[in-house]
């Protein structure tokens, strides 16, 4: 792995990140709007403009499901972010660990027994001390055979943490690519854009009721079906821009 290909993983890194952050706030910002919005639409009420409060009443809920789908794709990115940053990190290990195993290998290659005579160095460790290269061989032959040996207390372990490392990965992968496609799933289900007017004039009855407003009649009057004044029909247009603009912002998370 090059610095290149490590600055190009974390540059992905970020960018997941990012995404995940912008849906979030996207998502806040759309919650926040919505007590003014209720308030404007029980003024609409109290003034007996039932049309105006029709369109905003199906305003907030377009927004209010953007909203819902932002924080989807908040969760989709930060689940990728999360990936990305294993992938890495276990990349950067891998690439460790082969650098490691270049550098064993080098070294075997060097610690060739042509070069290194044991019973060498035992004779001029038993010249140095004055012992005879047979018991300087019986001496060297009892240290290391007993210095292999664990002590009594020593808890071997079952497998090596590399593997145990290893094997948590590859279930994180599992889990990631099953949560994966739940949420893409969930969010294919809740993309449609139609408001249905059941839940629109749900909405009106409860801030009715809040408000202490009968429109029980005039609810039957408010349909798309009838023809719109002109300041309905502009309220709808700017409604519809915000609607629209909202989308192009939930593409541009989803791309």
């Amino acid at each position: 792995m090059t610095s290149r290909q490590m600055a190009r993983d974390m540059q992905v890194e970020f960018q997941a990140r990012f995404q995940a952050k912008q849906a979030r706030r996207e998502a806040q910002k759309a919650a926040k709007q919505d007590p003014a919005l209720k308030k404007q639409i029980q003024e609409l009420l109290k003034r007996g403009e039932t049309q105006k409060a029709y369109q905003k009443a199906k305003m907030l809920l377009s927004r209010q499901a953007l909203a819902a789908q932002m924080d989807q794709v908040a969760d989709m990115a930060e689940l990728s972010a999360a990936q990305i940053q294993a992938n890495n990190s276990m990349n950067r290990m891998t690439h460790t660990m082969a650098q490691s195993s270049k550098v064993m290998n080098v070294a075997q290659k060097s610690a060739t027994p042509a070069k290194v005579s044991w019973f060498g160095i035992l004779e001029k460790i038993g010249e140095g001390h004055r012992i005879s290269l047979s018991r300087c061989s019986l001496m060297a032959f009892l240290f290391f055979s007993f210095s292999r040996l664990p002590p009594a207390d020593l808890e071997i372990p079952e497998k090596p943490q590399s593997l145990g490392v290893l094997e948590q990965f590859k279930e994180q992968n599992e889990e990631y690519a099953m949560t994966n496609s739940i949420y893409q799933d969930a969010f294919a289900q809740s993309t449609s854009a139609t408001v249905p007017e059941d839940a629109v004039h749900e909405l009106l009855g409860k801030l009715a009721d809040d408000a202490g407003i009968e429109i029980s009649q005039q609810l039957s009057q408010a349909t798309p079906a009838d023809p719109e004044p002109a300041a309905a029909g502009v309220g709808a247009e700017v409604s519809n821009e915000e609607e629209e603009r909202l989308q192009q912002r939930l593409r541009a998370l989803r791309a």
